[in-house]
């Protein structure tokens, strides 16, 4: 089974800013659009704004007048249109990113791929696996806040703790969250980051139970088009909060698993096959008199060099229906019932008068056995020689 390629998936129409353009022009622009990431066009290359660094920026004091040119961005990840999804999920997941860019051979851009794409393009019956939420969060660091805690300082500790979302809770009851997107508009309205924080939460907060699965969780996350979802107990207190990347990493890695076991089993029955073909092979090479073997369509598999002397090499070629190959012989005429049992998988036996490849008529046996335990259905198809009529030769 082969993965689907990027450019399947990816989204065209791709937002970019060329380096000259400053901070606040991309903050701006990734504000009109919606966005948490902006391309950077620059001289060496493609490179990558997020909204952690427009954070980052900001606590550091830099003028969002600066042009992009001026500060230090990281290189976009850029994969052909051809590659696959195994190859994005190993690299975004590598490198900590939540896109990745297509660029093809003269380094034109041709898409981005983000893990919205991925979540839009899941499958979730695929995803065969049972795994509660519960079980996935257990571990998972969750920067949670207290709703009287300064804007400013609930930043400074996302940046610290390198996460995208602050929970505001009181008493493990969720009462808001805080993302980048929202650190984004506040730096676009030039809002004072020293009010509370629960002046600027999103509130209420959308939520899932704990035992939900995995699988339900996907649906809910594209129903509802959300990047991320509180899970709560029975209770309705806080377990853990799962993003977009937290499916798609766990989705992609099961799916990854179980095509690696599929092929690895698809490898392993090819090899037995292979085996067992040898063995017949040298079974039907140990015979003295014209065999081979007919597949469960009544059509050539194998044969033995002795078969070459009635057929002739030309005709045996495999996938070829016993009918075609007996074509232009007198006894085939009187043989339709011998047809029908092979294509039953039914045993047969008959007399033929048989036209060798040479123009030599031939008196036969022919026999028709099945193959029991072999891998596949088999039908062993034998000429046996009766007295020659030696004394005809019609070339």
């Amino acid at each position: 089974m082969q993965f689907p390629t990027l450019e399947s998936l990816a989204t065209r129409q791709v937002i970019s800013l060329d380096e000259q353009a400053s901070l606040a022009d991309a903050l701006a622009l990734m504000n009109q659009h919606a966005i948490r990431s902006l391309l950077v066009c620059t001289a060496k290359g493609y490179r990558l704004l997020q909204a952690k660094d427009l954070m980052a920026f900001h606590l550091q004091g830099v003028s969002f007048n600066v042009p992009l040119a001026q500060v230090l961005l990281p290189r976009a990840l850029c994969l052909p249109p051809e590659a696959d999804i195994q190859e994005a999920i190993k690299l975004i997941s590598l490198h900590q990113a939540e896109q990745v860019c297509l660029v093809d051979a003269n380094n034109q851009l041709c898409g981005i791929v983000t893990y919205t794409d991925l979540v839009q393009n899941l499958d979730p019956d695929a995803l065969a696996e049972s795994q509660r939420l519960g079980d996935l969060l257990r571990g998972m660091l969750l920067l949670q806040v207290n709703k009287e805690m300064p804007v400013s300082l609930v930043l400074s500790l996302m940046q610290q703790q390198g996460v995208n979302t602050a929970l505001i809770s009181e008493n493990r009851k969720p009462l808001g969250i805080l993302t980048l997107s929202d650190v984004m508009r506040l730096l676009s309205q030039g809002q004072e980051l020293s009010c509370r924080v629960e002046q600027v939460m999103s509130s209420p907060v959308d939520t899932l139970p704990e035992h939900f699965s995995v699988r339900q969780a996907v649906n809910s996350m594209r129903e509802k088009s959300f990047k991320r979802l509180v899970v709560v107990n029975d209770k309705q207190l806080v377990v853990g909060l799962i993003s977009q990347q937290d499916l798609v990493n766990l989705y992609y890695s099961q799916w990854f698993a179980l095509i690696k076991k599929q092929q690895q089993d698809l490898l392993e029955n090819n090899q037995r096959l292979e085996q067992k073909n040898q063995v017949c092979l040298q079974l039907l090479e140990a015979l003295d008199y014209p065999a081979l073997l007919l597949d469960a369509k009544g059509q050539l598999d194998q044969y033995n060099q002795a078969t070459q002397q009635i057929f002739g090499k030309e005709k045996l070629v495999p996938g070829t229906s016993l009918v075609e190959l007996m074509q232009g012989n007198p006894s085939v005429a009187n043989i339709k019932a011998i047809f029908t049992k092979i294509e039953a998988g039914q045993a047969a036996k008959a007399e033929v008068m048989f036209k060798s490849a040479r123009g030599y008529y031939q008196a036969y046996q022919l026999t028709c056995q099945p193959l029991e335990n072999t891998g596949r259905s088999f039908m062993l198809l034998s000429f046996k020689p009766r007295q020659a009529l030696d004394t005809l030769n019609l070339k």
